[in-house]
């Protein structure tokens, strides 16, 4: 599914033609097309930042700059750091660059060595890049919210919801196939047996 093609899904929801090209979103144009494509944005980077295996990384390695600074990649959603690589410090993702809480800082001195390592870093994918039952979700659930926001109808808020929660779960099935579950080894992500299926991975270190 392209952007455009799911562009039109969001305007024939309320009723609007579809259209043949992208509208300019960089610019304030207020029209169905481009409302309803800041809105699909909206909803992807939403739905990406809950982590899942396609555009979630792990063991990503750091560079200190020369303000010793850890900055993040711009397209960084979420960063979860191993409290087990990491027992005395308690680093987060805050804007751009990582924090380190324990300090309350954001320089780590020149005596912290490079790398550091992000356990499980979530990225926001381009619309190309992201899966089709993910593309899927996103634009069902940005029709929803769509229609809701412009139009608010309780028929078609009925109609899309119920797409929204099928559409849901065959992603995560998607997700579970991904993951390749196992009760005795757990699944490749690295989590352990009888975890199960935990979309967001900052889960994992929950003390249950």
């Amino acid at each position: 599914m392209t952007e455009l093609e799911a562009i039109n899904t969001l305007l024939g929801v309320i009723g609007e033609a579809p259209i043949d090209r992208l509208s300019d979103i960089s610019v304030n144009e207020i029209t169905d097309s481009a409302l309803a494509r800041r809105t699909l944005r909206e909803v992807s980077r939403d739905v990406q930042a809950e982590g899942w295996s396609w555009n979630t990384d792990a063991n990503v390695e750091l560079q200190k700059d020369v303000q010793n600074q850890f900055p993040l990649p711009s397209n960084t959603l979420n960063a979860v750091f191993s409290p087990n690589r990491y027992p005395d410090n308690r680093y987060v993702a805050r804007g751009s660059r990582v924090y380190d809480r324990l300090h309350r800082q954001f320089d780590f001195g020149k005596d912290m060595e490079s790398p550091l390592i992000v356990d499980h870093l979530v990225q926001q994918l381009d619309w190309d890049e992201v899966p089709h039952s993910a593309q899927q979700y996103i634009t069902i659930r940005a029709a929803r919210i769509y229609s809701d926001r412009y139009v608010n109808s309780n028929i078609i808020y009925t109609y899309t919801a119920q797409d929204e929660e099928y559409a849901r779960a065959m992603l995560i099935r998607s997700e579970e196939r991904e993951g390749r579950n196992n009760m005795l080894w757990g699944n490749d992500r690295g989590m352990d047996s009888g975890i199960g299926y935990i979309p967001a991975e900052g889960t994992r270190f929950r003390t249950r």
